[in-house]
């Protein structure tokens, strides 16, 4: 990619794709081909890869995407505009939710609109006290559907109410509050929680990983029974394989 910002992907020695918004200057604002590219790296993580940490260069996040709108005086259809507004960036959320990795992501300082969006698409958020969760769009007097669109089942209903038509910040502790992070911690220890999951992740094979990702993407739209079956079914061949090869002295 152009200097204009890049996604950076790695495949560390622990298992975990690394994945690294990089356009620090400014705020990490995603370009359409930043989107593009973390569409890919979701899609395609490096093969060995068994769980992902997302995470930004610089003191923000993601404070949004470079707007796809075109100038005023433009004549479109609403057709045309779904198709270059809304499709991209619903196409780039369903990328990152049907991953079936576990998800890590680490947020500083600004994570606005697409940026919440993004953040709140994880399975482990972590924020530090530098955190600043915010979904603008309605200062401009546009719904933000297509963000609320990704965070519906992530968030309660009254805390992306609130983040929708308040616009104000939610610090790190309001978005564990709401269900939008998992754990808000001090700026100097994020880096050391982040390594304490990845600690714990790199333990667990890749199907027990596969399998729990899985479960949760299940969980939010699924009543028992359906989880029943799931959990019955996939625990058992999740557990199955370490029964494949006998452990040296032990009968067939």
């Amino acid at each position: 990619m152009t200097d204009s910002g890049t996604i950076r992907t790695r495949l560390a020695d622990d298992g975990c794709c690394e994945i690294t918004i990089d356009r620090a200057d400014e705020g990490n604002v995603l370009t359409h081909a930043m989107t593009e590219a973390l569409s890919a790296a979701f899609r395609a993580p490096p093969e060995g890869s068994r769980f992902v940490l997302l995470s930004a260069a610089g003191a923000d996040f993601c404070a949004g995407r470079v707007s796809p709108m075109p100038k005023p005086g433009v004549v479109m259809t609403a057709e045309a505009l779904r198709h270059r507004v809304a499709e991209p960036v619903l196409s780039f959320y369903a990328a990152v939710r049907s991953t079936p990795l576990p998800v890590i992501v680490a947020v500083r300082g600004r994570a606005h609109g697409v940026g919440c969006a993004l953040a709140g698409l994880g399975d482990v958020v972590l924020a530090d006290d530098t955190a600043d969760f915010r979904i603008p769009e309605m200062n401009r007097d546009i719904p933000p559907l297509l963000v609320g669109t990704a965070l519906a089942d992530r968030v309660s209903r009254a805390g992306l109410a609130r983040l929708i038509f308040s616009r104000e910040p939610l610090d790190a502790a309001a978005a564990v509050q709401i269900g939008l992070a998992s754990e808000a911690c001090p700026a100097g220890e994020l880096d050391g929680r982040v390594a304490a999951y990845r600690s714990a992740l790199s333990a667990n094979g890749a199907t027990s990983l596969a399998t729990v990702k899985r479960f949760l993407n299940l969980a939010a739209g699924s009543g028992f029974e359906v989880l029943r079956e799931y959990a019955a079914s996939a625990n058992s061949a999740a557990a199955s394989e370490r029964f494949v090869t006998p452990s040296d002295g032990a009968s067939r």
